[in-house]
């Protein structure tokens, strides 16, 4: 690789489905059920309009309500480690979350549970195909664990079964490992933002990822939490309002999962680094150590000042950063304000190492300024910041960098030009939740490829493979009743 050149590269575009007013979804935008969820009703997150996302797709038992009722009462009380596994006991659950998959790469995946008091598991890994099963063991008894199962082999599909230390099954799922190299065989990987907690509960929306085949899910922001900041019983009642959804469980036990944060995990609304809008302080640290603890990252015991990372999805190299916990509030408008220093440090070494043919760069708000006037998005933030990260893009040679957004609640396509007519690719799908938000375009379009507005119901999906000897990803734009609403190729 060289520092400062541009490589070449061609780019095919085919844009396909409505590209104005986001009507194609429209239509199943809001169920006429009274119980739908509005957003408001959604950040207020009382009991009562938290049963009402658990019921408003599909009715669940009353024991599964009363369960979550109850838990929820434990985790606001004195005593929720002592509380919990009675509870538990009594409803005869044996976890409260997963199993959920993470980390997945061409030899290993990770198997995450939150169980109601510590135990020692141990997850069973066996070849669909057949073949002798591989047991792996939580290397210590905790509530909340994390299992590597590794010396797998690429682009193979394994069954797993999680087992508590009395040899009782805690759940079992199927996944398929990365496969080592671009082939003739599609590879895909699916990303949104912004469930809003109500997302997360619609079958359809879960179903189609996994029965389109997504070896991986990136989830970039707004999801299981709503500004809970760091009201601990708010914060576990929230996770397990995710845990209890039949459509994530479906989903997260059997397509491994990625995810960072945006404002609404991470404090509140528009909420960034160490203060809130009114000085107050925000527990970063204790905020990132739960965030850390429910979800199944790599390096999800942290060690760094940030919940950002970086992993190998086998061909395809997945950059994800914290665009929330490392902003420097009072200097909004300088150089690494967005990022912090060592965070743009650490990205502009991680891309400028990568050889993999594709990189998708995330980030949990949008990188144009295209919308609400560049509200809460890097432009107005960090310009200069931006443009560094740009220019490092500009120099990579063999690698296609393709840019994920979030946190506007719509999907939207961007070419944003660069010297020489070069274009860097921004793909949103901000659409997980189908919540009200900003219309489908900015004031200026020639930049813009698509536009749906908020109240579209959607996700994004990649396509990787080797056509002809070239890479080529293809992105799809995925409505809820499975049309392909945009189509963008491109090639590394």
């Amino acid at each position: 690789m060289t520092d400062c050149t541009n490589f070449k590269r061609r780019h095919f575009l085919v844009l396909t489905g409505a590209t104005v007013g986001g009507a194609l979804t429209a239509r199943a935008a809001k169920p006429k059920d009274p119980r739908f969820v509005s957003l408001k009703e959604a950040h207020q997150g009382t009991l009562e309009i938290d049963l009402r996302i658990m019921n408003q797709f599909q009715t669940q038992p009353q024991d599964v309500q009363d369960f979550y009722t109850r838990c929820r009462v434990a985790f606001t009380g004195r005593n929720p480690d002592v509380e919990l596994p009675k509870i538990c006991r009594e409803f005869k659950r044996r976890t409260l979350g997963g199993p959920m998959l993470g980390q997945l790469s061409t030899d290993s995946v990770a198997v995450w549970v939150h169980l109601p008091e510590p135990e020692a598991i141990s997850v069973e890994v066996v070849p669909t195909a057949g073949g002798k099963p591989a047991v792996f063991k939580a290397e210590k008894s905790e509530r909340v664990v994390s299992v590597l199962c590794d010396g797998l082999s690429a682009d193979r599909e394994y069954h797993y079964a999680v087992l508590n230390s009395k040899k009782q099954k805690l759940g079992a799922g199927t996944f398929t490992t990365a496969p080592a190299k671009l082939s003739a065989d599609p590879f895909k990987i699916a990303f949104g933002t912004c469930f809003h907690k109500i997302g997360l509960h619609r079958p359809e929306l879960m179903s189609l990822i996994k029965e389109r085949d997504n070896r991986a899910m990136l989830i970039l922001g707004d999801s299981a939490l709503d500004g809970r900041r760091d009201r601990y019983g708010e914060v576990y009642s929230d996770y397990l309002l995710r845990n209890l959804s039949p459509a994530w469980q479906k989903m997260s036990t059997n397509v491994p999962i990625y995810s960072a944060w945006d404002d609404h995990d991470y404090w509140g609304d528009d909420m960034g680094g160490k203060t809130t809008k009114q000085g107050s302080p925000i527990n970063v640290d204790w905020v990132r150590a739960k965030w850390n603890e429910q979800w199944n990252n790599p390096e999800r015991d942290g060690g760094r000042a940030g919940i950002y990372f970086d992993t190998q999805i086998g061909p395809v190299h997945a950059i994800v950063l914290d665009t929330r916990s490392c902003r420097v509030n009072d200097e909004r408008g300088k150089k690494n304000s967005y990022l912090g220093k060592e965070q743009m440090d650490w990205l502009k070494k991680t891309l400028k190492k990568s050889t993999a043919p594709f990189i998708l760069l995330t980030s949990g708000t949008m990188w144009g300024d295209h919308i609400s006037n560049g509200k809460d998005s890097w432009g107005t933030w960090d310009t200069d910041g931006r443009e560094e990260v740009f220019q490092c893009i500009d120099a990579k040679e063999g690698s296609q960098v393709i840019l994920l957004s979030g946190d506007r609640h719509g999907a939207r396509g961007y070419a944003h030009p660069r010297p020489n007519g070069k274009k860097i690719y921004e793909l949103e799908a901000a659409t997980m939740g189908g919540v009200p938000g900003p219309g489908a375009y900015g004031k200026d379009r020639n930049e813009q490829l698509f536009g749906y507005p908020g109240g579209t119901w959607a996700f994004g999906e990649f396509t990787f493979e080797q056509k002809n000897g070239k890479p080529l990803a293809t992105f799809r734009l995925i409505g809820v009743d499975g049309r392909e609403m945009e189509t963008i190729t491109l090639d590394a």
